[in-house]
């Protein structure tokens, strides 16, 4: 792809032939289509007599047929992509040279079977076969550009902003920190996903954490515990391939400490996420900071000793 600066070096003279010599391609193809459409049509036949056309003919009509209009369509899309390589002041003539007499042809009257041609413009102009060309032709000219994508992601990012206004303030900052970091213990083993197991490993590393502390306070061997979970890491890394992003599982874990913070009219922290962790009994994780002793009755009563995150 052209970067904008070799967009802005071009001349305003080139930079019209492009939008021009694009609208061309796009314009000249779609009138192959009709033609084709039109005159495939007509060799079909109307009216009582039957067509002339055999049935490997007349399939093969529609293989061309279908194929000529997908790429029309192919064409007309790429046709705006390639818009995006001049600047505002010339990729708008792209939209209006495709774009205003296929309009103009949306509004022109059917021709009706018997009748004179609106104008006595040509019959491939006024039958519907024209009528959808150019109405999908419009689709794919005005909707190409739009990313439905980052449409639904602004939408999302709004309802969350709303449902969690203060952000980063929901958490303590050493949560805040080990959340950030479980994401850089992820790559570190080239995991797109990052899941509980990133997220125990990022909390053990973090010593001076309300959960560290804990965990040390009950007789834990976080060496050990590293070691254990770099071990469930390493043999569960084709669970964390393809789009990134936390797995349900650690969502559900952040959102319990949620409740759990929320209950307590505190911040997230450390502690928090521990906990859930360690009630998650269906998880990996949980399975094994149960095993090295840290249960939900025995960590709350540590965190209980230890105080609150807030201040940490």
């Amino acid at each position: 792809m052209m970067n904008e600066g070799s967009t802005k070096e071009r001349s305003s003279g080139v930079q019209a032939a492009i939008a021009v010599g694009v609208s061309i391609v796009v314009l000249g193809l779609l009138a192959l289509t009709l033609y084709f459409v039109d005159r495939f049509d007509n060799t079909l036949g109307h009216g009582p007599l039957p067509s002339g056309l055999s049935a490997t003919w007349a399939y093969l009509g529609t293989l061309l047929t279908g194929g000529l209009a997908l790429l029309s369509a192919a064409v007309t899309l790429i046709g705006v992509r390639q818009a995006k390589y001049v600047t505002r002041e010339y990729a708008w003539l792209v939209y209006v040279i495709v774009g205003l007499p296929l309009a103009v042809l949306l509004f022109i009257p059917l021709q009706r079977y018997g009748s004179e041609a609106f104008l006595g413009l040509p019959d491939v102009l006024v039958g519907v076969p024209a009528r959808v060309m150019a109405g999908a032709t419009l689709g794919a000219l005005f909707l190409g550009g739009v990313d439905v994508r980052k449409m639904f992601s602004r939408r999302s990012q709004a309802a969350a902003a709303e449902e969690a206004p203060t952000g980063r303030g929901r958490f303590t900052p050493l949560a805040w920190t080990v959340l950030n970091s479980m994401q850089e213990q992820a790559k570190r083993f080239d995991h797109s996903f990052y899941g509980t197991e990133h997220l125990l490993l990022a909390m053990s590393t973090e010593h001076r954490s309300l959960a560290v502390r804990a965990m040390l306070g009950m007789g834990v061997n976080l060496e050990s515990l590293r070691t254990q979970v770099e071990g469930l890491i390493g043999r569960r890394g084709a669970l964390y391939t393809g789009a990134s992003g936390m797995t349900r599982r650690a969502q559900r874990v952040v959102e319990q400490a949620s409740e759990k913070a929320r209950a307590e009219g505190v911040r997230i922290g450390t502690g928090h996420l521990l906990q859930a962790i360690s009630e998650a009994r269906e998880d990996v994780s949980g399975q094994l900071v149960r095993q090295m002793g840290v249960t939900p009755e025995r960590l709350a009563g540590e965190l209980h000793r230890l105080g609150p995150e807030e201040q940490v």
